[in-house]
């Protein structure tokens, strides 16, 4: 995941909810570009951008600074795709934890497409 993708500014937070849920960068990307549903944010001048996937819809939480960059505060998909119960859990953290590298790697994939 990029800090800064599609000219956005993606805060650390939002970069951590993408991993956490089982959301990909490129989804909550499109659902910002893409929005099928807009309404304002709770914190001022904030706006949440929502987009259907199938069964599931990806909110993304975004506001410009004071250049006028668009800054993405968090994001979400509800309900979470396969494999987010198990992360929520602690089984698929525990998992990871004690695997090799190439273990790790293998596991992101498969939890990022669901797997």
């Amino acid at each position: 995941m990029e800090r800064n993708f599609g000219g956005i500014i993606w805060t650390n937070h939002s970069l951590e909810r993408i991993g956490q849920r089982g959301l990909t960068q490129k989804m909550a990307y499109e659902a910002f570009q893409f929005p099928e549903f807009t309404e304002g944010g709770k914190q001022p001048g904030s706006f949440q951008y929502s987009r259907n996937y199938g069964s599931s819809k990806v909110t993304v939480v975004a506001k410009q600074n004071e250049r006028r960059e668009w800054i993405v505060l968090s994001c979400w998909i509800d309900p979470p795709l396969v494999g987010y119960s198990d992360w929520a859990s602690g089984v698929w953290k525990q998992k990871y934890n004690k695997s090799s590298p190439w273990k790790k790697w293998w596991l992101e994939i498969k939890r990022q497409f669901g797997l």
